[in-house]
C-alpha cells in the first residue's frame, strides 16, 4: 500500500531536510533569512558624491580606476560595512534606490540656491547618473550582495543638496 506524502516525492522532502540542518548548523547571525523578512537596508554616506570614471590602461594593457574614483569607492565600502551587519543577500532578485545629492554651487543666485534646495530644479549636467550608479554597484559587491547581477530594478535620481550625499535603499524585487 502507497505511502500518503501529501504530494512531495522523497527527494523533494529530503532535500528539505538537508537544508534544515544546515540552517541549524550555521550561527544566528549568519543564516540565510528571506529579504521580506528583513527591514529595507539604507546605507548613507555623506560628502561629495563621485562618478566612476573611465578606466585607465597600463601600458602592459592592465586596467585600473582613477585615484579619485577609487577613494570614494573605498571609502563607500567601508561606510557600508559599517553601517549593515547583516548576512550578504544572495540568490535573491533585489530592487536598489540611489539618490544622489550633489552640492549647490555657490555662484549662482539666492532665488536659485532656494529653488535647487526645494528640489525644484534638478541637476542635468555631467556626470552621468549612471556613472554614479557603476561606482556604487561596484562598491557594495560582496558587502551588501554577492554580486551585482543581483539587481532586476534599478531606481537612481539627481538632487541638488546643501547636504552632499548618496543614498542607497535595497529591497526585495517584486
Amino acid at each position: 500500500m502507497p505511502i500518503n506524502t501529501g504530494g512531495i516525492s522523497f527527494n523533494e522532502s529530503m532535500a528539505s531536510a538537508k537544508k534544515g540542518i544546515k540552517e541549524m548548523l550555521l550561527p544566528k547571525g549568519l543564516r540565510a533569512r528571506p529579504l521580506d523578512r528583513i527591514p529595507p537596508i539604507t546605507i548613507v554616506v555623506h560628502g561629495d558624491p563621485v562618478p566612476a570614471g573611465r578606466p585607465r590602461f597600463t601600458r602592459t594593457g592592465h586596467a585600473y580606476d582613477p585615484k579619485k574614483s577609487h577613494v570614494y569607492k573605498r571609502m563607500v565600502t567601508q561606510e557600508a560595512k559599517l553601517q549593515y551587519k547583516g548576512p550578504m543577500l544572495e540568490h535573491k532578485a533585489l530592487r536598489v534606490e540611489i539618490k544622489v545629492y550633489r552640492p549647490i554651487q555657490t555662484s549662482i543666485s539666492k532665488l536659485k540656491h532656494k529653488r535647487r534646495a526645494e528640489g525644484l530644479e534638478r541637476p542635468i549636467v555631467k556626470p552621468d547618473t549612471s556613472n554614479y550608479v557603476k561606482l556604487i554597484e561596484d562598491a557594495l559587491t560582496g558587502v551588501i550582495w554577492e554580486d551585482d547581477n543581483l539587481i532586476a530594478d534599478l531606481v537612481a535620481s539627481k538632487y541638488y543638496s546643501d547636504e552632499p550625499r548618496i543614498e542607497v535603499t535595497v529591497t526585495e524585487a517584486k
